[in-house]
C-alpha cells in the first residue's frame, strides 16, 4: 500500500495542477490573474502561510506561475520514458 502524500508533495501538485486540458481543446489556469492566485491560496489554509489574508498582486503572480512551470517541468521530467531496454 502507498502512503498518501506529504504536504509538501501535495501542494506543489496542487499547484501543477492549476493548469490543465479543459476537456474542450484548451487550457484551463486558475491563476490567470491575481484573483485566481488568491482564491487558489484560500482554498491552502494551513499549507500557504496566511491564506486566509493573502492577496495576490501581478508580481507575486509572476512569480509563482515561474514556480508552477518548475514544478510542471520537473514532474514531466519523472514521468518521462525511459531508454529502450
Amino acid at each position: 500500500m502507498q502512503d498518501s502524500p506529504s504536504t509538501d508533495t501535495r501542494i506543489a501538485l496542487d499547484l501543477a495542477l492549476t493548469l490543465r486540458h479543459d476537456g474542450q481543446g484548451g487550457v484551463a489556469d486558475e491563476l490567470a490573474d491575481p484573483a485566481g492566485l488568491t482564491a487558489w491560496a484560500g482554498a491552502h489554509p494551513g499549507v500557504v502561510p496566511d491564506a486566509e489574508v493573502f492577496e495576490a498582486d501581478a508580481s507575486t503572480l509572476a512569480a509563482v506561475r515561474d514556480v508552477r512551470a518548475a514544478a510542471r517541468a520537473l514532474f514531466a521530467r519523472a514521468v518521462r520514458p525511459g531508454e529502450p531496454s
